[in-house]
């Protein structure tokens, strides 16, 4: 995610708009009664001003007043306890994403997350699910519950209400290092002391807080979200081995030692597989690369492409086909992701309207739930050579692969519904000139002539990228 941009008056204009509403409703909480605010030239709260400035004491003193008032001592942390005391809601709202997460230490830590995804067979997000939800949702029989309860170190319990009791009273309460709050406290200086983003983002917007101290993320949402082919779930745990690897190696970019991450040669937001084949860097080179490749991934993908593998997502192809080989050096890689860029998020537009007038069922022939049930075991993992790599695969039929199941669908749709929504995502390409194909594609789709849309589906996507090629390609 790019950095927030502001104006000149300081006023982030990525704001999302249930965060505005947050905002507004806060303000006029009788809560904070008193405490400064201004509007800039737009007409939204100045929610974040400096600790030093003149507006900042004054924000200070109203806290001061604030804990003499609650009977809280002023000393470290006092701030974040008076925050936590008078949140009406007790929800705070990610200003990036508009999410609504709790402020109490509810959610797993990424240590906690990883113990329970391994051993629960799940492949949650931290912020999913709270730590109760997540017993009440998949710890559907007495064993389940016993590994949760011994994941959290408490007492074991045959009785799903009772665990929960006994995990909010002893763990959440008392603030347990496992857990975390879905916002961190920031007063004086942050409005109602919270934040701004959420911990479903703050990984992205805080650039302290990047994959090194994240290491145990292990699967990647992104690729649902980009209706990207690939075996997702092999491709998550084998994120999830280089995560857990905690040697040191040099990275073939800034040629430090250090531990790696595992990179997508292909990035999946370009249009490429969610699959196997990753490339060891470290954090920072992975993160300096972001959505972009170089003439020697292109040359790499091209080389696993000619050994019979397969690392372009289907609707993404023909962009892929036609230039790669045009790729003469980094300066065409990098006009070659462009187009892939546009390209796809043209694809993810056109996925938006199908799915806006017709509904799931046919959009469904393109996602693989059942790439869940499986078990994926690896041996002779070594980051730096994938070749050596032993995968050993085991169906595996349990609730919890269902619901996982389950998760990537919903995923996958509510990216689309996301899409349409948000003003600030461009499809880069006009597609009006399209409507009427459109339409007839729509026709066959409640017509149910399935098989013949996805033809004609498929020649819109490629006569969309051809027209981008034509635009941007020399």
């Amino acid at each position: 995610m790019a950095p927030l941009k502001k104006d000149d008056d300081n006023i982030d204009r990525s704001w999302h708009p249930n965060y505005v509403e947050y905002t507004e409703m806060i303000i006029r909480n009788p809560a904070y009664r008193g405490l400064f605010y201004e509007r800039g030239k737009d007409g939204r709260v100045k929610w974040v001003v400096t600790g030093k400035s003149a507006n900042g004491q004054k924000r200070q003193a109203w806290w001061d007043a604030k804990c003499k008032e609650l009977g809280i001592p002023i000393k470290k942390g006092c701030y974040a306890i008076a925050a936590r005391t008078i949140h009406p809601t007790k929800r705070h709202v990610c200003q990036c994403c508009g999410k609504s997460l709790s402020i109490e230490y509810e959610y797993p830590t990424k240590n906690t997350l990883a113990k329970i995804n391994e051993l629960l067979e799940l492949d949650l997000e931290q912020t999913e699910y709270t730590i109760g939800e997540i017993i009440d949702t998949f710890c559907d029989n007495n064993e389940w519950l016993e590994v949760m309860c011994n994941i959290l170190h408490i007492p074991t319990f045959n009785d799903k209400k009772k665990a929960i009791d006994y995990v909010y009273s002893e763990l959440v309460a008392k603030q347990s290092g496992m857990l975390s709050p879905g916002a961190m406290s920031n007063p004086p200086d942050r409005f109602e002391g919270y934040h701004s983003d959420g911990l479903c983002c703050r990984e992205h917007t805080d650039k302290g807080r990047h994959s090194d101290n994240m290491k145990t993320y292990t699967q990647d949402r992104r690729a649902f979200e980009e209706w990207s082919d690939g075996d997702y779930n092999l491709a998550n745990r084998l994120m999830g081995e280089f995560h857990k690897d905690t040697n040191l190696y040099k990275c073939p970019i800034c040629g430090e030692m250090k531990r790696v991450s595992a990179d997508h040669i292909g990035p999946i937001s370009l249009g490429f597989c969610h699959s196997q084949f990753f490339a060891p860097l470290c954090s920072s080179c992975n993160s300096s690369k972001n959505n972009r490749f170089y003439k020697n991934d292109v040359d790499e993908l091209i080389r696993l492409e000619n050994e019979g593998n397969t690392v372009i997502s289907w609707h993404s192809k023909y962009v892929w086909d036609t230039l790669k080989n045009e790729v003469r050096n980094d300066a065409d890689a990098k006009r070659l992701s462009t187009i892939m860029s546009r390209s796809h998020q043209s694809v993810l537009s056109l996925f938006s309207i199908i799915y806006d007038k017709t509904g799931k069922e046919f959009l469904l022939r393109y996602l693989h739930p059942e790439y869940s049930m499986y078990d994926i075991r690896f041996q002779n993992f070594d980051p730096t050579d994938l070749s050596k790599l032993v995968v050993i695969r085991t169906d595996l039929d349990s609730k919890n692969k269902r619901k996982n199941q389950d998760r990537y669908v919903r995923i996958a749709f509510e990216s689309l519904d996301d899409f349409k929504r948000k003003d600030n995502r461009r499809t880069l390409i006009n597609l009006e000139p399209y409507e009427p194909r459109i339409d007839e594609l729509i026709q066959l789709i409640d017509s149910r002539k399935f098989d013949t849309a996805d033809k004609y589906l498929r020649t819109i996507i490629d006569s969309i990228g051809e027209d981008i090629i034509n635009v941007t390609w020399d």
